[in-house]
């Protein structure tokens, strides 16, 4: 559902979209959004002030029977209130449930007031328990006492918390490397610096991970080379390093595009080529990666499949809708890539087969997506996007009057970079949009 309200900062109205139920079965989307701290968040249009909103959230997890509330503090509800709003939430949900679906476990439900307690519960059901989260905690504290420890410190710790350096603890040092860099702290970014290469050269987990980007490097400068990852450059490079299974999984995973019918011919042909000269164990190895890999592909295949199966399930709800912007709203956390694909290849068919009314319920469809996509921008960026559509110097002039508080110099920052980025892609009538329209706007200034 969607609320209305008024940013605190400027004063701005708009409007914010709430979920009070998250089900990991059938809304696997809300509960993405929940771990990414992307769920129920309201943010001002015009000056970007704003956070997660304190409401009622019900996570339910039918594979590991959790049913729990979240109740935030912040609303100050007294215990009948409490209960009246969750029982109301209770049976919103075990009313939409189909009947063989309802446990008993459904009817007590957990009342979690702390949201971090609540939080740790849903990350449960993803595998993170407690001491996965304690142990983040003390990595992160390790990392910032190695940021500010001299040498002699940084040895002893590193001889005695070498367990402690692993993956996470890379990520969460470039997470740290990224802010120094933004904030252009010059300083902190040569400890830092310094400090991943240590980490790089005498750590195992560092020299893998060393390994993994030599061997990416080396992939993607030969991609770049040849213009394009092909499946054949993914086995040369996977036969390449195939005693080094960590190497393999990084090609692997940088290069899942090129999974096709073709690398696993060509992976057979290397198979017998090793086999023909008798290296029993370079055929036991890429024999079993093949088995591995073809098992990824086929989950790759299903979960594709399942998607556009998914999207497509959505369009025609949308289509069949009575009100087909209402409809769009609230199927808006399903408008992906995977939808946006099968929608325009819908529109292309309906063109192919002439068929007109479905091409132009499809076209509205469309229309109707990138006009809510627009509402979210950025009042200057949406102004920017109507000047480079008008078809009239005209028209133009009477845009730039309308909104001439947005006529500043920032507007024409902005110009500048859509242009750099459109000459890189070659987009020669575009830039000579923003070109005519920069002109315009520069007169002004």
């Amino acid at each position: 559902m969607y609320t209305q309200l008024t940013c605190p900062q400027c004063g701005t109205p708009y409007t914010a979209e709430i979920h009070q139920v998250v089900d990991s079965k059938h809304t696997p989307q809300l509960k993405q959004r929940l771990l990414n701290g992307q769920l129920n968040l309201a943010v001002c249009p015009k000056c970007g002030a704003g956070g997660q909103m304190a409401t009622l959230m019900l996570f339910h997890d039918a594979d590991h029977e959790m049913f729990m509330v979240h109740v935030p503090q912040e609303l100050h509800l007294n215990q009948m209130q409490r209960e009246q709003m969750i029982g109301q939430l209770t049976k919103q949900v075990m009313d939409e449930m189909p009947p063989e679906e309802r446990r008993a476990y459904m009817f007590q439900p957990q009342i979690m007031l702390n949201w971090q307690t609540f939080m740790e519960k849903v990350l449960e059901t993803e595998g993170i328990t407690p001491e996965m989260i304690a142990r983040q905690k003390k990595q992160s504290e390790l990392l910032q006492t190695l940021m500010r420890a001299d040498k002699d410190v940084q040895d002893v710790l590193l001889k005695e918390r070498v367990s402690e350096i692993d993956e996470t603890f890379f990520a969460m040092l470039q997470q740290v490397v990224d802010m120094a860099s933004q904030m252009q702290d010059n300083q902190q970014m040569i400890k830092l610096t310094n400090l991943r290469a240590r980490l790089m050269t005498e750590t195992a987990v560092g020299q893998r991970m060393e390994q993994q980007q030599m061997a990416l490097h080396k992939l993607s400068r030969e991609a770049k080379q040849q213009g394009g990852l092909s499946p054949a450059m993914l086995v040369k490079h996977v036969v390449a390093n195939q005693q080094q299974p960590h190497v393999v999984n990084a090609l692997v995973m940088a290069g899942q595009g090129a999974l096709q019918y073709e690398f696993f011919s060509l992976l057979t042909a290397e198979i017998d080529q090793f086999a023909k000269s008798g290296d029993k164990a370079a055929v036991e190895r890429l024999t079993a990666l093949r088995s591995e890999l073809l098992k990824v592909y086929e989950g790759m295949q299903e979960q594709s499949r399942g998607m556009l199966q998914e999207a497509l399930n959505t369009l025609n709800i949308i289509l069949e809708a009575p009100n087909k912007e209402q409809a769009l709203m609230e199927n808006a956390e399903m408008i992906d890539e995977a939808f946006m694909s099968v929608l325009v290849a819908r529109m292309n068919e309906a063109e192919q087969k002439n068929d007109m009314a479905q091409f132009q319920a499809l076209n509205e469809v469309h229309a109707l997506i990138y006009a809510q996509m627009e509402r979210t921008l950025p009042p200057h960026v949406q102004l920017l996007n109507q000047l480079v559509r008008s078809e009239s110097p005209e028209e133009q002039v009477a845009l730039l009057d309308e909104n001439a508080d947005l006529v500043t110099a920032d507007l024409i920052q902005l110009i500048d970079q859509v242009m750099d980025q459109v000459n890189e892609k070659g987009q020669d009538e575009l830039n000579g949009r923003l070109q005519s329209v920069r002109t315009v706007i520069q007169a002004r200034l």
